[in-house]
């Protein structure tokens, strides 16, 4: 049984969505302004942290990450901290609607 998290956040007038899928397949996805940017998969079950880089659409084009921390098989809940100009921030965790 797979679980789906949304995280979000607001930068720049920029929208930031981060949508971590845990399963047999861990799917991490990026959305910047609705539009894909980064996508990665990967099999196990460990913790650990991954990053997706991606650019925000200013003039010059601005670089952001996004840290996402998985949780090893059994317990805790993933995290996302959006990085910008050296500076780490927590995303909200989205509640489905």
């Amino acid at each position: 049984m797979s679980r789906e998290y949304h995280f979000h956040r607001e930068h720049d007038g920029h929208s930031v969505t981060v949508t971590v899928r845990l399963g047999v397949v861990r799917e991490l996805e990026m959305l910047v302004n609705g539009k894909e940017v980064a996508r990665e998969r990967e099999h196990g079950h460990r913790a650990d942290v991954r990053l997706l880089s991606a650019a925000l659409p200013t003039e010059p084009p601005k670089p952001v990450s996004a840290r996402v921390e998985l949780p090893g098989r059994a317990h805790g809940e993933p995290a996302c901290f959006l990085e910008v100009d050296g500076r780490s921030t927590p995303m909200p965790l989205r509640t489905p609607t």
